[in-house]
């Protein structure tokens, strides 16, 4: 194969698939200037160069954008419009011209002296989704100084010469995903990014094999390298050896044999060996990932996040624009179910600054957050709520509450969608007048009252990631402490199954829709307890549909209690390998 030495780089995987092929590098580098103070005179100069930049980053990206098909620009074109939505966000604009007007900075200068301004406010957020919106920032900050400077270099050929190669860049923008995507490029590796950047649910949109947070990427591998991009596992390795390059060849074998397999699976009704008829349904975050799930036998939409509606922005959504965003939702299940949760941003989230109130909180996740957060700011919510109500009149809606924590907050929250209802019965606007109402399930307090809680609701809906963390009081995002964050623990494995049999109790519906929910390892333990409802990311439903399929719910019961109860690491480890073992599967 060749004589280099393989090299092993590992990252963060943000959409899984396997690629052996060449590599091409393309490097954005940094915001590239010089912090240089201009004359008075020099100032509508410095104006006019800035200008010109907005125009030409413009129609950079509207060229980006009228390139892509009908389906695709209706799909994913959202994420293109969010950079064109800055460029034009007055407030951005505004802040960069007084820079050079008032402090008299060159217009790279004043670019970037916003960023960091804007950078600063998001730096202490400890919501990774609202976290990362900061890469959208950047992504048109570098293009408009590239454009000051007029010194665009062949940015697109570099990245339409990529046809079955794999791009390594330091960082990927949205339109570098799609440009990749219309290159039939076959995989990306970046040095930077996260899980819940755009392009990131660009890329699992799209089905591209995507690792980022590969440090140094760009300095270990060479153009024209052999890689093997490894999106199962976060791994790359640079020069591979024949034998590895054999290893992986076969792997992708299997999981093509594997996704044959299914494909078939999800056909089938989800439906236990004993017949227990078990739903299965997808978390969404944006109306672009409706693609993942078209065609694909769910039984609806477990979560769909609202937050995008609210990012990357200067002012707030308005009902009219939240209506068409979730119609196009509604419409795309066909009469499946889709579960709106409400706004869930705090005080520490910054999005936008016009939805902000109060201080930064001292410890964002015991602070104004989901529910709190609504009724703190009742008009957004009352918005939010005509928008679901009126999109349910064209499909099965559901609204879901966040972070309950108290009987008073459902009344509250449940008299304000009244209130929402009369305005729209004032203004004589078609809307769903019998759209159920539920809770999620993600603080110990609502997990023990969750008998008494599910008098006054339409469903529970367990959120194992806080409803982990918050019982066991560890932050998961924490290296120092994370590895406590234990599902298996038997705390939360008790709550879960309260909250279970709380809802079998009063007849009402009990879903999952954290990440164990989409865990196979987990997937006959919450069987055994008594689960019906499982609601994950798409790209997990496969394998989970797999095992719920070919398990006996029956037979887990007796072993799911043992795990509960059982207090010894080795032993759980045992009986958790028991469960999940061939042997009982029938």
């Amino acid at each position: 194969m060749n004589s280099l030495t393989p090299i092993i780089i590992r990252g963060l995987t943000v959409s899984k698939g396997i690629v052996i092929a060449k590599c091409q590098r393309y490097e954005h580098g940094q915001n590239d200037y010089q912090k240089k103070f201009i004359k008075k005179n020099e100032v509508q100069k410095e104006i006019k160069k800035f200008n010109k930049s907005l125009e030409i980053t413009l129609r950079e990206i509207n060229a980006i954008k009228n390139t892509l098909t009908p389906s695709l620009k209706n799909n994913v074109g959202i994420f293109l419009d969010t950079h064109i939505h800055l460029i034009n966000d007055k407030s951005f604009l505004s802040n960069i011209r007084n820079n050079i007007e008032e402090k008299f900075y060159a217009t790279d200068w004043a670019i970037d002296d916003e960023f960091q301004s804007i950078k600063s406010s998001f730096s202490e957020m400890k919501d990774n989704y609202i976290k990362q919106r900061i890469d959208d920032i950047n992504h048109v900050v570098k293009l408009l100084i590239k454009n000051v400077k007029q010194t665009k270099k062949a940015k697109n050929n570099v990245l339409t010469n990529i046809k079955n190669m794999i791009l390594i860049t330091d960082d990927l923008s949205p339109a570098d995903v799609l440009i990749a995507y219309q290159s039939k490029c076959c995989g990306l590796v970046s040095e930077f990014g996260g899980r819940s950047s755009h392009s990131s649910i660009l890329s699992r949109s799209l089905e591209i094999p995507s690792i980022v947070g590969l440090k140094n990427a760009l300095n270990i591998i060479k153009d024209q390298d052999l890689i093997i991009l490894d999106g199962n596992n976060g791994i790359v390795i640079v020069n591979p050896d024949k034998s590895c390059v054999d290893y992986y060849n076969q792997i992708k074998k299997e999981d093509k044999n594997r996704k044959t397999l299914l494909s078939r699976v999800m056909e089938k009704k989800c439906v236990t060996t004993d017949q227990q008829r078990i739903e299965i349904m997808a978390n969404l975050e944006l109306p672009q990932e409706m693609k993942i799930i078209k065609g694909k036998n769910l039984d609806g939409i477990g979560l769909f996040r609202t937050e995008y509606l609210y990012t990357d922005r200067s002012d707030i959504p308005t009902e009219a624009e939240q209506v068409a965003d979730y119609k196009k939702i509604v419409r795309g299940l066909k009469g499946k179910p889709v579960i709106f949760r409400t706004l869930d941003v705090g005080s520490d989230k910054e999005i936008p600054e016009n939805i902000q109130t109060g201080s930064i909180a001292r410890n964002p996740a015991l602070g104004l957050r989901g529910i709190r957060y609504s009724l703190n700011n009742q008009e957004v919510f009352l918005n939010q709520v005509k928008a679901i109500l009126r999109a349910g009149y064209y499909g099965d809606v559901k609204i879901m509450l966040p972070m309950i924590t108290t009987l008073s907050e459902i009344q509250k929250a449940k008299d304000l969608i009244e209130i929402a209802k009369s305005k729209l019965r004032k203004r004589k606007i078609l809307f769903s007048d019998n759209v159920e109402v539920g809770i999620m399930i993600e603080v110990p307090a609502s997990a023990v009252l969750s008998s008494r809680l599910a008098e006054f609701v339409d469903f529970l809906s367990i959120g194992t990631n806080d409803l982990v963390q918050y019982t066991l009081a560890i932050d998961r995002v924490d290296d120092e402490v994370n590895y406590l964050y234990d599902p298996f623990n038997s705390a939360v494995l008790t709550l879960i199954k309260n909250v279970i049999e709380s809802g079998e109790r009063h007849g009402v519906d009990v879903s999952l829709c954290g990440e164990m929910a989409g865990d196979k390892q987990f997937t006959r333990l919450l069987l055994g307890m008594g689960l019906k409802s499982f609601s994950m990311h798409p790209s997990a439903i496969p394998e989970v549909k797999k095992v719920i399929v070919e398990s006996n719910k029956k037979n887990l019961s007796k072993l799911a209690t043992q795990i509960i109860k059982c207090v010894d690491n080795k032993e759980k480890q045992k009986l958790i390998e028991k469960i999940n073992s061939e042997s009982i599967k029938h």
